[in-house]
């Protein structure tokens, strides 16, 4: 059996194995660049108008001239005359400046009479002209490596015309629920069965991160089909997760089956509670996870064990941040497990919840974090410092 910290360090360790692939720009939402990014061209790439106005030469406006104006030019358009020695163009924004031009004025500040231009204010040399490469030259740095892409990212990268991106890949991931007695919603129960709630905690949870499963699929206790529902579909992703059958009763063949494919065994079974026959390991490329099935204790592994893990893969770093609370009330637990306890957390005062037990969720309508209790000690009092995992704001 190892240590709830021996397990982090080795989930640690194997999360810094990442893939990255290269994808369209609108599906990097919430992934993580793996590279550096350098802008390709100048925005923007040309002098353009920042308003509807008149373009000119400032010159003339300094000579006091009445200006003839010439053309109108919109934006897109490439037929462009130079403006010669008292002549304006009518423009809009975001259309190019033409050549000897200088200045825009706003619309609202000239008076037009039979084809000419008169100035009713005044205007500064450059004014309401957005110049080449003002906001970004080409070749600068406009994307660091590890940046998590939020829509304004994707934004602003489509500006320079990027249609790809190089990320962490989102790891792939599968689901393999046992248990005889599971039922899912929706159906009726019989005798002695009840409703799965591990599968369906588990894809919600995944995608509050941002991904979605490749399976999920539900294997009646027996040693033989849950040996052959592993060998068919274990090749599909980069992270298999079991809930329940890994524990040691008689109808508990999960281990036993890992075992027999040579699952390379990183750990199994964890100095804490809940959770405490948590099972890591790897099967040729796949890395698996193997959760008791008490849904609670499910819970709390996914928080703390398998979210970090995934995110990590990710280039999202998680498991380093640590915080802590102070306890609003007493709590008593046998030495030698560590306990993760449903908790409230808010102003960083720790309330530690009833309902405990390994099967009890109702405490989790209320918790947004479990209070870590260390493994050898027993009395935690009021105004005790510790550490707190939360997950939910």
């Amino acid at each position: 059996m190892t240590t709830h910290q021996s397990a982090i360090e080795v989930l640690k360790n194997k999360s810094k194995h990442r893939k990255t692939e290269i994808l369209p720009l609108a599906n990097c939402l919430h992934l993580v660049s793996a590279d550096d990014v350098f802008a390709p061209i100048n925005v923007p790439s040309f002098d353009n108008a920042a308003m509807d106005g008149y373009v000119f030469r400032f010159e003339d406006f300094l000579n006091e001239l009445n200006l003839q104006i010439i053309n109108e030019i919109q934006a897109g358009t490439d037929a462009l005359l130079p403006l010669k020695k008292g002549e304006a163009a009518r423009i809009f924004t975001g259309a190019p400046i033409p050549e000897n031009g200088d200045t825009v004025i706003p619309q609202e500040d000239v008076l037009v009479e039979n084809g000419m231009l008169k100035f009713q204010k005044k205007v500064n040399k450059n004014a309401n002209v957005r110049q080449k490469g003002t906001q970004t030259q080409k070749g600068t740095l406009i994307l660091k490596k590890n940046t998590k892409i939020t829509a304004e990212y994707i934004g602003f990268l489509a500006t320079f015309g990027i249609a790809e991106l190089e990320v962490f890949a989102p790891p792939k991931i599968g689901i393999i629920t046992t248990g005889k007695e599971l039922v899912k919603a929706g159906n009726s129960l019989e005798n002695y069965q009840i409703y799965d709630s591990n599968s369906v905690f588990l894809t919600a949870a995944f995608e509050e991160i941002g991904l979605k499963l490749s399976f999920s699929i539900w294997v009646d206790d027996n040693k033989n089909e849950l040996k052959n529902a592993i060998q068919e579909n274990v090749e599909k992703v980069d992270v298999l997760i079991f809930t329940g059958g890994i524990s040691v009763g008689d109808y508990d063949f999960l281990k036993p089956v890992l075992d027999d494919l040579d699952v390379q065994e990183s750990f199994y079974r964890v100095k804490q509670k809940p959770g405490k026959p948590l099972f890591f390991g790897t099967l040729n490329n796949t890395e698996i996870f193997a959760l008791p099935g008490n849904p609670s204790a499910v819970v709390m592994c996914f928080h703390v064990y398998l979210k970090p893990f995934i995110k990590e893969k990710m280039g999202i770093e998680s498991f380093t941040k640590k915080e802590f609370g102070i306890l609003m009330n007493e709590y008593i637990k046998k030495s030698g497990l560590t306990h993760f306890v449903k908790a409230f957390v808010e102003n960083n005062k720790v309330e530690i919840l009833n309902n405990q037990l390994s099967y009890q969720m109702d405490a989790y309508t209320k918790a947004n974090a479990f209070a870590i209790l260390t493994e050898n000690q027993e009395h935690f009092q009021i105004g005790d410092k510790v550490e707190v995992i939360k997950f939910r704001n």
